[in-house]
């Protein structure tokens, strides 16, 4: 019998679960149940994880591995040399909430420049008693996309799709990073955009070559009264610095759906800094987002199983056994 394990708690369509659960049997963990999933370890043939740390400790657990499939596409929880090493392949969600994750991109940018959340507060609240124009704050006279420079930070499937919405918006978007990215945006280095940018959106993977990326000297660098925004993994943005410079005013806003600690601690200076919009972790959070990461999932489940590799693989080069 196929044991299928899900290491942590996900939402899966119907259809997808139902599927799942023809190929095997599905073994169910929560986040917090470290010691739970290392006992599954040895009878998996499948693990499904979205967050759960999947490493050396559990690998060497596991007697008849085919495959780990990421709930998503970050796999910086994923020890892939270990399993690699292994011949076990890793495939991710690749692509299934490309359109989500960039439509909040898009939101954060938005309430950055005209605060609509804050102004729904302002109403709420009983502070709108003045109906001319003249009389609103000064923190509502926002800006427009229209006319600005988008920096990408990761031109992939969804730093892609960004891009896209910004021009639709009337941006110029610039690129930075991506290895695979051969488009029509102009590409320049990482301090080149930064200095070019009126937005940058980071939509870069958490690797060992991009945690820490923006740190305080890169983000110093940033065009003064620049909003940041940040999408694909925490650990990339130093993020006490970042408040500092939301406090001092060189960056004029940020929207982070993602953070180094998540949840995000009650001791995180972002909590008490000025023009943040902050969001949990909710970017591929749609009904579609999750259908179309749920038919990922099953398809390369039952692709798996059947000895073949998926498209979404990320660990191909890797592989010491190449198809299984």
């Amino acid at each position: 019998m196929r044991d299928i394990v899900f290491a942590d708690s996900f939402h899966l369509s119907p259809a997808a679960e139902e599927r799942i659960a023809s190929l095997g049997t599905i073994f169910r963990c929560s986040l917090d149940e470290r010691e739970r999933l290392l006992a599954a370890a040895p009878g998996a043939d499948l693990i499904v994880a979205e967050y759960a740390r999947i490493d050396e400790e559990l690998l060497a657990r596991c007697e008849k591995l085919r495959g780990i499939i990421v709930y998503g596409i970050g796999v910086n929880h994923i020890d892939l040399e270990a399993a690699s090493k292994r011949g076990v392949p890793v495939a991710n969600s690749r692509g299934g909430n490309a359109e989500a994750v960039a439509e909040l991109a898009l939101s954060l940018m938005l309430e950055c420049l005209r605060r609509t959340g804050r102004a729904n507060s302002f109403i709420t609240s009983g502070q709108w008693n003045a109906g001319d124009s003249a009389a609103l704050p000064s923190w509502m006279q926002g800006g427009e996309l229209k006319g600005k420079t988008l920096g990408i930070l990761g031109p992939g499937a969804i730093g892609g799709r960004i891009g896209v919405l910004g021009e639709a918006f009337g941006m110029r978007v610039v690129v930075y990073g991506g290895n695979t990215y051969s488009g029509a945006w102009s590409r320049l280095s990482l301090d080149d955009l930064l200095a070019a940018a009126d937005i940058v959106s980071v939509n870069l993977p958490l690797v060992e070559s991009t945690a820490g990326l923006l740190s305080r000297e890169k983000l110093q660098r940033m065009k003064n009264g620049s909003i940041l925004v940040v999408t694909s993994r925490g650990g990339i943005v130093d993020e006490a610095a970042l408040a500092t410079l939301l406090s001092a005013g060189h960056i004029a806003g940020a929207g982070l759906d993602v953070f180094a600690e998540e949840p995000l601690p009650a001791s995180s200076p972002l909590l008490s800094a000025p023009n943040i919009v902050l969001t949990p972790h909710m970017g591929g959070s749609t009904e579609e987002a999750v259908i179309n990461i749920s038919n990922i999932i099953a398809e390369c489940c039952a692709t798996l199983l059947a000895g073949r590799l998926p498209e979404t693989t990320v660990n191909k080069k890797l592989l010491t056994t190449g198809d299984r």
